[in-house]
């Protein structure tokens, strides 16, 4: 039996990346000092805030 947690993690989403969006995840979760599947976390947190926000890609 895992260890039970406060807020369990039950659904698994997956998704391909180029190597520089690899690399653009990488460094920012290293810069803020967490991992990728946190800062997605957080990413989803703002874009549900922010909903004008996800429209376009940053440069598009």
């Amino acid at each position: 039996m895992g260890k039970s947690v406060a807020n369990p993690k039950k659904n698994i989403v997956s998704c391909r990346v180029n190597d520089r969006e690899m690399q653009t995840l990488q460094v920012i979760a290293e810069k803020s000092g967490v991992s990728i599947s946190m800062l997605l976390r957080q990413s989803l947190d703002l874009l549900q805030q922010n909903p004008h926000m996800g429209g376009r890609r940053a440069g598009v």
